[in-house]
């Protein structure tokens, strides 16, 4: 099966459903029986158009039934979808640029764009049918024929690259996950993140190709619904998951008292045996993600292990999985293999070594991209090595039981004045283990080179200066353990309100975007706000 097929396999369980609950609840529900036939309309009005094979047309827009289909369309007419990497509030003139500057034929646009305004040629709204496109003739765009889509990073450095993803590196990922999670026909797979964000639109395939239901929801409604919508499988950033432990966290003594005797139970028996009890115990705290839910995983950013640990703690089924989207992933924890403070096993046709500064290199039989177009080529040797590796960028080791251990970011290692190099994600990890912190970066000052941390707090949490005070308090306490070349100099808190992708500090699929969060502690008119 190629990717140009995959609306096919949608006719083999005709009554599994695609369910999409947008940012003001409404909810559009569908059976793959009728995701198929609308799928087939949309190919055909875009072919009427003049849409062929080898096209690349841009697709944009916050996550929409409409999305998926033009996704799927797109792909059986063996079009290349990509995914625009354009931030909310961009107007027609800066889309049709962006049309112009990657060499698309058009793009499609799903409510983004106000309804009645005048659209430059070779745009179209989703909402409009039949569609009306018209694309601009182009030479043959230079993409491989093996590219299915493009999809660009969202890196934590600022800059952006366009990857090249191919139909035998995407079905790779689909058919390892199917593998490993054991995916079922009833199960029900949590879709949160932008589509532009390519986890998010696999996500889909692996659905339609292991014959279950799929549930795309906004993040502001996914609190609010997952009980409801109960899903089976979920994945997410950190940021899903810490929502639990800071309420945790937060409640009083006497509140806490089911996860103490859940905490009792786990250490008498850890594996499986007390997990249903656990699991009770843990409700208060855990029943947000729904009743249904039999498999968690979260990467892409640092996972606190004491996280992952109180989700086991709580009978809940939380792991660390690792990927990127220039390899698919590269190993997983799964139930019966699975260690707090790991990112997994590597999986299968991914071999895992680590260079002479640790940085973990890769040997992927089937990976999901072979370089970068548009933007980010520049950077591609660095990465896709001629000697066949793939360079990560993830500092990591192989423990003696072939668990990958992930230790931080080469490009955010600090070399102090003295040359001594720091790798500021285990001193994060320490903040933020310390108490009821939503987040911790820290970096080094401009000009003098001292490590500051920049805490979020979150605000309804209670008393902001006392709080403040005890995390600087636990940071004064944990110096006391470390080389003078480790110490924090100076702790920054500011409000959680602020960690976000609109304000900035978080990219699209919600990493901390350290350059921003520099740009915004120790720019003149913002540095005042500190301890």
């Amino acid at each position: 099966m190629t990717l140009d097929t995959l609306h096919e396999r949608l006719l083999e369980h005709p009554q599994a459903r695609l369910r999409v609950v947008g940012r003001d609840g409404s909810t559009t529900t569908r059976s793959f029986a009728e995701v198929h036939a609308d799928v087939a309309l949309l190919r055909d009005e875009l072919r009427a158009g003049g849409v062929g094979a080898g096209d690349p047309v841009g697709l944009l827009g916050p996550n929409s039934y409409d999305w998926v289909l033009a996704d799927l369309a797109l792909l059986a007419l063996g079009a290349v979808p990509v995914a625009l990497p354009l931030e909310s509030g961009f107007t027609p003139e800066e889309l049709a640029g962006a049309v112009e500057r990657y060499g698309l034929v058009g793009a499609l646009v799903s409510r983004a764009l106000a309804p009645g305004a005048p659209l430059p040629a070779a745009l179209a709204r989703l909402e409009d049918r039949p569609l009306a496109l018209t694309p601009i003739p182009r030479p043959p765009s230079g993409l491989a024929s093996e590219v299915a889509t493009v999809a660009f990073s969202s890196g934590t450095s600022g800059t952006s690259k366009g990857l090249p993803l191919t139909h035998d590196g995407i079905l790779n990922t689909v058919e390892v996950s199917a593998a490993l999670w054991r995916v079922r026909t009833d199960d029900d797979i949590l879709v949160v993140l932008p589509f532009s964000n390519f986890q998010q639109r696999y996500l889909v395939y692996l659905a339609i190709h292991a014959g279950c239901s799929a549930t795309v929801v906004a993040p502001e409604r996914m609190f609010l619904l997952m009980r409801t919508l109960a899903p089976t499988i979920i994945l997410g950033p950190p940021s899903f998951f810490e929502f639990a432990v800071n309420r945790l966290h937060a409640d009083q003594e006497r509140d806490r008292r089911p996860y103490r005797l859940a905490a009792v139970l786990f250490r008498v028996a850890p594996h499986g045996l007390t997990r249903r009890w656990r699991a009770r115990l843990g409700r208060r705290w855990t029943a947000v993600y729904g009743p249904r839910v039999r498999l968690m995983f979260t990467g892409s950013a640092p996972v606190a292990p004491d996280m992952v640990a109180t989700f086991q703690v709580l009978g809940a089924p939380l792991h660390e999985i690792y990927g990127s989207t220039e390899s698919g992933w590269i190993a997983c924890n799964v139930p019966g293999a699975a260690r707090v403070g790991a990112a997994g096993r590597p999986v299968p046709g991914v071999e895992v070594e680590t260079g002479e500064d640790g940085e973990i290199l890769l040997r992927v039989a089937r990976p999901q991209a072979h370089g970068y177009v548009f933007e980010g080529v520049e950077t591609a040797d660095a990465v896709f090595r001629p000697d066949g590796r793939l360079a990560t960028g993830d500092l990591g080791r192989l423990d003696r039981d072939g668990f990958l251990r992930l230790t931080g970011r080469k490009k955010n290692v600090i070399i102090t004045r003295s040359g001594v190099k720091i790798n500021p994600e285990p001193l994060e990890a320490a903040v933020e283990a310390d108490g009821p912190v939503t987040r911790a970066v820290v970096m080094a000052r401009p000009g003098d080179g001292r490590l500051v941390c920049v805490v979020w707090l979150d605000d309804a949490a209670g008393d902001t200066e006392e709080r403040a005070a005890a995390v600087r308090a636990r940071v004064q306490a944990r110096n006391a353990e470390r080389p003078a070349s480790h110490r924090i100099a100076e702790v920054l808190v500011r409000p959680a309100d602020e960690l976000s992708a609109a304000s900035g500090l978080l990219t699209r699929n919600l990493k901390v975007d350290r350059a921003a969060v520099g740009r915004a502690v120790f720019a003149p008119a913002t540095s005042g706000s500190g301890a």
